[in-house]
């Protein structure tokens, strides 16, 4: 192997090292406590970031941090990363391995199914996995919401109803709206066991 070559390998592989030690010291210092050392809270408040798709991951940490985002733990959490800081952690958490949730009222699961196969025709709602996918996976710049938490859905879900979450797909706001508590609920339940 050429001198120079080598030289850039090594000094290559060494930011990829320094990259990877600062990541992790974020993580353990800055994301564990709630969301997890991989990312996959136990908490049913904040949600799993396992197997998320970095570039949502990096979306949302930086609408935190520009306040488009509302969140005030959130928000401390992001004030003094730099862009480059998120982009390591979008793509560590993305490439952990995400868990399947528990549904806490299982009766609630064929509800859940229907409304995300088939959506509500008469109320004009499509099938959810249209857009997020058969299983709930996602892509860049839909979130992964299979195996989420139920009850971070269902949190999230009323927020875009009530237009306090307004970072996201406006669409989300419409589709919110036309869903009722228990809709929301089953929903929830449904796509924390994929």
């Amino acid at each position: 192997m050429r001198p120079l070559l080598a030289a850039l390998l090594l000094l290559s592989l060494s930011a990829a090292a320094d990259d990877s030690a600062r990541v992790q010291e974020l993580v353990s210092g800055r994301c564990a406590l709630c969301h997890g050392a991989t990312g996959s809270s136990s908490s049913p408040l904040y949600p799993k970031l396992a197997g998320q798709h970095p570039e949502y991951l990096l979306k949302q940490l930086l609408n935190f941090k520009r306040g488009e985002r509302e969140s005030s733990d959130m928000r401390k959490v992001v004030r003094e990363l730099e862009e480059p800081d998120m982009r390591g952690l979008a793509a560590f958490f993305s490439r952990q391995t995400p868990t399947p949730g528990n549904a806490a009222y299982p009766e609630m699961r064929a509800v859940g199914e229907k409304l995300y196969r088939e959506g509500v025709p008469g109320k004009g709602l499509k099938a959810c996995f249209e857009c997020h996918g058969e299983r709930g996976a996602g892509s860049a710049t839909l979130p992964r919401i299979g195996g989420q938490h139920a009850l971070y859905i269902e949190t999230q879900l009323a927020l875009f109803e009530e237009r306090r979450r307004t970072n996201d797909n406006a669409q989300m706001q419409e589709i919110a709206a036309k869903l009722a508590p228990e809709e929301m609920r089953a929903l929830a339940e449904y796509l924390s066991g994929l």
